[in-house]
């Protein structure tokens, strides 16, 4: 049933999709068809147009075109007097005039000529379409290429004003940088214009600009240079236009940039947190990662909102990242729908386009932007490629009738049109729009939308449908399943209890094991040699044998102790030793712990304090502690044992105890040697001899603070080193929970 009637819905979809797609390249469509005059030989006649439709006019049309000049617009003698009423190419100097009337058609209607200029010096004056870039366009009997500088001049002619009429140009990126003056004043420009790559710096910025309000001729002239970019000159149609006409479309074009960029993070971070939730689906995080890709590059294009948030945003890294862009998205777009449709794909194809995109965009940030924007044609043939081969893939899965195949099918043509167009628009074979495929990427958008909103009603239909089937079900084994439940319960946390029990017994008698076998080789070999060499009769004198024999003893003594460690450490560890707790306040556990070591301290000359502070300290109601007194005097007295073994004489070991009623802390400061930073990580493991200083010296073997570590614990506290640093002393710390009396 419900396929029945999505199947019925489908066809209302489309068309309001296509509505939805007519609707918004309308605009466009109405501004192709328009009959705006466009301009001859460098003069533009708007004297019968009507300022009062509100619509712009695009400065289309044939320009004056002056290759490797920069001419000021003082260069350019304009006759005074002129009327309105004059022909077009009036009001130019005479050289000018004869220049202009002489043209020919050499290069789509340019007129090429080397007569004088106003300024005495020879130039060559020849006419260029706009928009258009100027490669290729001949100049001196050869075409040029993209690098250079030049001087672009068009005079509008306009209808006397009945009133102050605030007129405005839009002007969008030039490639690379320019200047542009109306009636000999400077009113817009971006980067800096130059006569070599060193003095010119390149900038994208689109541009709005008032010109005059009571003239009746305007004379625009555009000083342009590009030495970064490999096509030059004024690539977009400029618009004229009342302010309130230019700025208002102005607004609406970034208006719409703005929701496009933001529909496409909302989308790309939705659906990166759809795959969060369900990692499972890949589809998910390659249409995340689109948008956000395709959202950063519609910041590069045009009204170029990255430069408005950023204004020292550089150029080259602008340009970088809109062709990097491209060239991600289209693998990550072709992993969305191999992953959406893996049995109308192939995996060897996937590989390849995504092999070959990656290794485009290394090439890419390796080269300047004039050679990789000269090699656009590789990026495009990828593009073109991919494009066929995703339509062939949704192609497959409509014909085989896959979930959403119609809607992508049609959202895919749509946006492959476009694309396509963008294309050509930038090989300049058709005079449309660059932005085309904001329009195509924003039907596939809705499109997504509304397949993965049905697909979640659809998932919710069928977890409502099947909650209700497992509610009927279970409403007569609910009672059982409570009661036998209860049991199983009892019997897995006693389960658990002795698990852990058993689980603590043998990693303890594993540790046992391995630590008696680890540090009880080396004394017994130095023991076996001693006996040897007594045995052997190499031990001359009884002087000899004696020294021999009191050294096997300090290493049996020094084995006896560290069994018995090891033996206590192991039993700490398994939780098989009885602690006597019992409840003491801060300040006598403290003082009791304190006291014990007051005779070292004084015998290592070492100056020996104790500090009582916190909340509870200072209110004179201590809080109480519940502990094994003998058991808190090992922990204690290690730390102490250590500060006085690597405190010089003359030192100092300060005592802290800070009670805030939840918690007793004690802090056991000293000035002696520290802790390197490599061996902090590992002062708590047990045998741990890395730092010479603190264990080969005093001959440690490094258990003491891991027996001191297992008796904080069990007692429901932490110990830790606060602070240490070579040669400026070490601060250790233990807190054991606390009440308030």
């Amino acid at each position: 049933m419900n396929r029945y009637l999505n199947m019925r819905v489908m066809p209302f979809v489309l068309f309001a999709l296509l509505m939805l797609s007519l609707g918004l390249l309308s605009p466009l469509l109405f501004n192709l068809s328009g009959s705006a005059p466009v301009a001859k030989d460098g003069v533009l006649d708007l004297r019968e147009w009507r300022w009062e439709d509100g619509q712009a006019v695009r400065l289309d049309g044939m320009w004056e075109f002056y290759w490797k000049e920069l001419r000021d617009p003082d260069q350019f003698a304009v006759k005074s007097g002129t009327s309105p009423g004059t022909s077009p190419g009036a009001g130019l100097d005479s050289s000018v005039d004869s220049r202009a009337g002489s043209s020919a058609d050499s290069h789509a209607g340019s007129s090429t000529d080397s007569s004088p200029s106003a300024g005495g010096e020879r130039s060559s004056l020849t006419h260029v379409a706009v928009p258009g870039s100027w490669n290729g366009t001949v100049v001196g009997g050869s075409p040029i290429e993209g690098e250079g500088y030049a001087t672009y001049r068009l005079r509008v002619l306009l209808p006397e004003p009945e009133q102050a009429q605030e007129l405005a140009l839009d002007i969008p990126t030039i490639n690379t940088a320019y200047r542009l003056w109306i009636n000999g004043r400077m009113t817009a420009a971006a980067g800096q214009v130059g006569t070599n790559a060193e003095t010119s710096r390149p900038e994208f910025v689109p541009q709005l600009t008032i010109a005059d309000r009571f003239a009746s001729e305007l004379d625009i002239v555009v000083q342009i240079s590009n030495y970064d970019h490999q096509k030059g000159g004024i690539r977009q149609p400029i618009k004229l236009g009342l302010f309130q006409s230019v700025s208002r479309e102005k607004e609406l074009s970034a208006g719409f940039d703005t929701l496009l960029i933001g529909s496409l993070l909302i989308m790309g971070l939705y659906h990166l947190g759809l795959f969060a939730v369900r990692t499972k689906e890949l589809s998910t995080l390659y249409f995340g990662i689109f948008c956000l890709l395709f959202s950063l590059r519609m910041m590069l294009l045009g009204e170029i909102v990255m430069t408005k948030l950023f204004p020292g945003f550089s150029w080259e890294l602008e340009l970088v990242l809109e062709y990097m862009t491209a060239a991600l998205s289209l693998p990550v777009f072709i992993l969305f729908f191999a992953n959406l449709y893996p049995s109308e794909s192939s995996r060897t194809v996937n590989m390849v386009f995504c092999v070959a995109l990656l290794a485009y965009s290394g090439v890419l940030l390796a080269l300047p932007p004039f050679l990789f924007t000269s090699a656009l044609w590789v990026l495009q043939l990828l593009v073109v490629l991919g494009i066929c081969y995703i339509l062939s893939t949704v192609t497959l899965a409509f014909i085989r009738r896959r979930e959403g195949g119609s809607l992508l099918l049609f959202s895919c043509f749509i946006l492959a049109a476009a694309i396509i167009n963008d294309m050509m628009y930038a090989h300049e074979w058709v005079k449309t729009t660059e932005r085309m495929s904001a329009f195509g990427l924003l039907v596939f958008i809705f499109s997504q939308s509304l397949l993965l909103s049905m697909k979640l009603s659809r998932a919710y239909v069928n977890e409502e449908k099947l909650s209700a089937a497992l509610t009927e079900m279970n409403s007569g084994l609910y009672e059982k399943i409570k009661e036998r439940t209860g049991d199983l319960e009892q019997a897995y946390e006693a389960l658990v209890l002795t698990n852990g029990e058993l689980s603590r017994m043998v990693t303890s008698r594993s540790h046992l094991i391995s630590n008696i076998s680890h540090d009880l080789g080396t004394p017994l070999t130095t023991i076996q040699g001693y006996l040897e060499a007594i045995l052997d009769g190499l031990v001359d004198t009884e002087e000899q044998r004696e020294r021999y024999l009191r050294i096997i003893h300090s290493k049996v003594i020094g084995m006896d102790r560290l069994i018995e460690d090891l033996f206590q450490l192991s039993q700490l560890e398994a939780r098989q030793v009885e602690f006597k707790k019992q409840p003491l306040t801060t300040e006598r556990l403290i003082e009791r712990l304190y006291q014990r070591y007051e005779l070292d301290a004084r015998n290592a000359d070492i100056h020996y304090t104790l500090s009582i502070r916190g909340e509870a300290a200072q209110a004179g109601t201590f809080s109480t502690v519940n502990v094994d007194v003998e058991r808190l005097h090992q922990v204690f007295g290690n730390l102490v044992a250590n500060a006085i073994k690597f405190t010089p004489s003359g030192g100092m070991i300060q005592v802290d105890m800070i009670d805030n009623g939840a918690e007793m802390k004690v802090r056991v400061l000293d000035t002696g040697e520290g802790i390197g930073e490599d061996d902090l990580p590992y002062v708590f493991d047990r045998f741990y001899t890395s730092n010479k200083s603190r264990n080969s010296v005093t001959g440690g073997k490094g258990l003491g603070l891991s027996i001191a570590r297992e008796i904080v614990e069990v007692h429901g506290g932490r110990i830790w080193i606060e602070h240490t640093a070579k040669g400026q002393g070490t601060i250790i710390c233990f807190s054991l929970p606390a009440e308030k009396a």
